[in-house]
């Protein structure tokens, strides 16, 4: 009878699942679909990302028996890298996409099913069980989570750059204006609470443009084939450089945008010439050393997008003008007087008042 009704929860997730393009709400679906099939007593959805410092589990939905339901609001919440390897069961599961991983705990059972994309674990479902699944209940658990990942598959093919797997362009303007809304959120933040150094009314959010240094004279000399070489590792350069909270986009050829959250100025600088210099010092294969260069801005909401932008563009095109291999802050350029700062519109009263003295 279990089996019966789990198959029954499995039938009634499908269409939802096939039907919803928000990848929160797909993930909380799913949790609460898994959790009732297994009758467990909780169960969480991670997603799995490369650092630095290796693999690390993101919590993006969770679910408890009784109904109680939630997905973690990545673009907003202050994420702390958790690594993998500090829990064995994830580690274990992380090493076996596709597999299963088991662990018993007092009197419970955690179990952990990897979800995997070309022979890679994505993400890890967990759950709390009072006792082991049957045969039956593990396969409709299995299909549930397959269904999951051939979905997440199809966003992926709309959202990111088939190449590199970075977001894409036609990704780029909702996400940046989520940004700027999140920035507007800690301007107003730091207005209400007392300003310290470590708090996050000291940090803020900032977008980066990077472009590769001479790219069109790797196509020329070596050929588009070592070209797309040199942008697939640029791109798992940046990938391993930042945090999984990051967002990373392709923008067009050899074009990349970062949109950093929640960093200090300080920081933002050493973290995006860390990157630069992990592109200078990085292998490519028959290419030899390949640069880049970046212009980068804090992310101001009083400012339309289009201007931020345009600002970080300023700032590249310094970069490229002067030697490359280098990054420099629009505010800092502007300050040192090494570009034109934004002209400030007279006021319509000065400018009559002006135009009255030449008639007087």
């Amino acid at each position: 009878m279990r089996s019966e009704t789990a198959l029954l929860h499995l039938l009634k997730k499908l269409q939802s699942l096939e039907a919803s393009r928000d990848r929160q709400a797909i993930a909380e679906s799913v949790v609460v679909a898994a959790l009732e099939i297994l009758n467990a007593r909780s169960a969480i959805l991670h997603g799995v990302k490369p650092t630095p410092h290796g693999l690390v589990s993101i919590p993006v939905a969770w679910a408890i028996r009784g109904g109680i339901s939630s997905t973690t609001d990545l673009d907003n919440a202050d994420i702390d890298d958790n690594l993998i390897a500090a829990d064995p069961l994830l580690e274990d599961c992380a090493a076996s996409p596709g597999g299963i991983a088991s662990a018993k705990e007092d009197d419970h059972l955690r179990l952990a099913f990897s979800i995997s994309q070309s022979n890679t674990t994505v993400a890890i479902f967990e759950s709390l069980c009072d006792e082991p699944p049957s045969d039956a209940i593990f396969e409709c658990v299995r299909e549930l989570l397959s269904i999951y990942a051939e979905h997440l598959v199809l966003l992926d093919y709309a959202e990111l750059d088939t190449l590199t797997r970075l977001h894409n362009r036609k990704t780029f303007d909702e996400n940046f204006d989520r940004f700027i809304a999140i920035a507007e959120q800690a301007r107003r933040r730091s207005t209400d609470e007392p300003i310290t150094a470590e708090g996050l009314a000291a940090k803020h959010c900032w977008l980066g443009v990077i472009d590769i240094d001479k790219f069109k004279r790797i196509n020329d000399n070596f050929g588009h084939l070592f070209g797309d070489e040199v942008l697939l590792r640029v791109a798992e350069v940046m990938k391993k450089s930042f945090r999984a909270s990051d967002k990373l986009f392709r923008f067009g050829g050899e074009e990349f945008i970062v949109l950093l959250r929640f960093v200090t100025a300080e920081n933002a600088h050493l973290v995006f010439d860390r990157f630069r210099q992990a592109v200078e010092h990085h292998e490519f294969p028959q290419v030899g050393q390949v640069t880049c260069s970046m212009g980068y801005i804090q992310i101001d909401p009083s400012l339309a997008p289009a201007e931020i932008l345009g600002r970080a563009d300023e700032a590249l095109y310094f970069c490229k003008e002067n030697g490359r291999n280098q990054i420099n802050r629009y505010e800092t350029l502007v300050q040192t007087g090494l570009i034109q700062g934004p002209v400030v519109p007279v006021a319509n009263e000065d400018l009559q008042a002006d135009i009255d003295a030449l008639f007087d």
